[in-house]
């Protein structure tokens, strides 16, 4: 619940306190909360008690603001530790934070060692196909912590990997105790390299360890799908109620074991295990054939990993009921028209858009509601759901803003009022954000920048200032990004130099702006 609002209220030394806590708490903050509380912690200058302080907050501060109190190797030691996703991965400030951390461990080349490559931790994600190929088996430990990766990344993983240039030797070597170690890069192994691999340690991998590793439902099937066909066949009733079932069968084998098997009672049970889609193929046909007229609810908050293959006009024949169902089948389907049919089907059968489904809606989804959907959402449910619809039409920006100005319309007077319709202002008439510029309530630029064009548009230098508070001097850095530099455009340079921040573009007195009509 962290704000630049909240931070205005109590004072720069109970933020620093409250920060230290933080760290100590493991709390996790996101951009702009980090953003806003490492300028009320260096307000007064860059405190000797750094290290005190959330490991994520350093990714907002330089090497130079760092150097007062330690070296860069420790800062960037520190940094490699932090949630550096926090940073968009193509941003030009997480695009620094590597090019800065390279210049201090004096890497000119592109060999990284391991000790540099543990202090720079994290960043090492960021690092180019042409260092992962030099630097061998070097950055394995860390790139297997990733999560995720570019094409040619992954190439350049695959080729270390392969070479057998490393302490773990060729995957024709490989044990299930060296897959455990590489879990983190298996996901990237392709056909080429699991068949490789032994097949007694994949088979003693998946039975001690795949459980508790990081690895989807989908990623420990393509291991499965590699140790097809079968050995050993078991009695259906008994195989039930084993991980190992997916080796055991071949689709046409296990077609042949589930007739006259009901699966309901196992579902929970046996989706968890990684059968192959064609074994998925399998199962799913079972189940319709067992419930001709569409699924109910009970079944469905059982389905796991094979509803994902569901066409719309089956989801259309889904009896849901219950918001929590909603929840748990939109974590699982893949494809927006899927979606898109299970959110209609829920509502067409009178269930409430309440925080519940909300909150599952919100994930992926929330942008692909048409006005007729989001005009059925509960007001008050906003009170308990935190949405996030930045990059959603403005239709929807508009909608929820209303409903969330009603929502909240009892707190108005309150310092909590804005931390509440901070998410919602990208819909927000002009009025209400000249209002709002009376309240003290340090708005990030960021959020500035997101607000709607017309509204943005009608805002004097003077309202700016009042919006953004502490944040104003962040207005610099935007001034030649849109919308922000089409605002400076269209004021008066003299307003523009009575905020203090060194703003130019304005207009100068004496001319006039045209603006040109986008249409004939």
């Amino acid at each position: 619940g962290y704000t630049c609002a909240v931070a205005n209220e109590i004072g720069t030394e109970r933020v620093q306190q409250l920060a230290k806590v933080m760290k100590k708490k493991n709390v996790q903050l996101g951009e702009d909360q980090l953003s806003c509380l490492v300028k009320m912690v260096t307000l007064h200058g860059i405190p000797k008690d750094l290290d005190s302080y959330p490991k994520d907050l350093l990714l907002f501060l330089s090497p130079s603001d760092y150097a007062a109190t330690g070296s860069c190797r420790q800062y960037f030691a520190s940094v490699g530790k932090a949630n550096l996703d926090l940073l968009q991965r193509d941003s030009s400030e997480r695009k620094q934070l590597l090019l800065e951390a390279l210049a201090c461990l004096k890497i000119s080349g592109t060999q990284v060692n391991e000790e540099n490559a543990e202090i720079l931790g994290h960043l090492v994600c960021d690092l180019g196909e042409e260092y992962i190929r030099s630097s061998g088996e070097n950055l394995l430990e860390q790139l297997s912590q990733c999560a995720s990766f570019l094409p040619d990344q992954e190439e350049a993983i695959k080729s270390v990997i392969s070479s057998g240039n490393t302490t773990f030797g060729p995957p024709s070597v490989w044990s299930a105790s060296t897959l455990n170690e590489l879990v983190g890069l298996i996901p990237i192994f392709d056909h080429s390299i699991l068949q490789k691999i032994p097949k007694n340690a994949l088979t003693l991998w998946l039975k001690n360890f795949a459980r508790d590793s990081p690895l989807s439902r989908e990623q420990l099937a393509t291991i499965v799908e590699e140790l097809l066909p079968a050995r050993h066949k078991r009695a259906s009733d008994a195989v039930l109620n084993d991980y190992m079932m997916p080796l055991m069968y071949s689709p046409e084998e296990l077609r042949a074991c589930l007739k006259n098997v009901s699966l309901e009672n196992h579902l929970s049970q046996i989706l968890n295990y990684p059968f192959s889609k064609e074994q998925l193929a399998v199962l799913k046909e079972n189940l319709d054939q067992t419930y001709p007229d569409g699924y109910p609810d009970s079944l469905l908050s059982k389905l796991g990993s094979f509803i994902d293959t569901a066409t719309p006009e089956e989801i259309k024949r889904w009896r849901i009921t219950s918001p929590n169902t909603l929840a748990f089948l939109l974590k699982s389907l893949p494809k927006d028209k899927q979606a898109i049919a299970l959110i209609e089907r829920y509502v067409t059968l009178g269930n409430p858009l309440n925080a519940t489904a909300l909150e599952a809606i919100n994930r992926k989804h929330l942008c692909l509601l048409n006005a007729t959907t989001l005009n059925r959402i509960d007001s008050n449910a906003l009170k308990r759901v935190s949405l996030n619809f930045s990059s959603c039409p403005q239709f929807t920006k508009d909608i929820l803003y209303a409903k969330a100005k009603r929502a909240f319309s009892d707190q108005h007077n309150l310092p909590s009022y804005y931390t509440h319709i901070e998410p919602y202002l990208g819909g927000a008439p002009g009025e209400d954000l000249k209002a709002l510029s009376k309240d003290n309530v340090n708005m990030s630029v960021d959020t500035l920048a997101k607000l709607r064009t017309d509204s943005l548009m009608s805002l004097t230098p003077a309202e700016v200032k009042g919006l953004l508070g502490v944040n104003i001097r962040d207005l610099v850095k935007w001034q030649n990004k849109s919308p922000i530099r089409e605002w400076v455009r269209r004021q008066k340079q003299a307003e523009l130099d009575k905020l203090a921040i060194g703003l130019t573009g304005g207009t100068q007195e004496g001319y006039i702006i045209i603006v040109t009509p986008q249409f004939q």
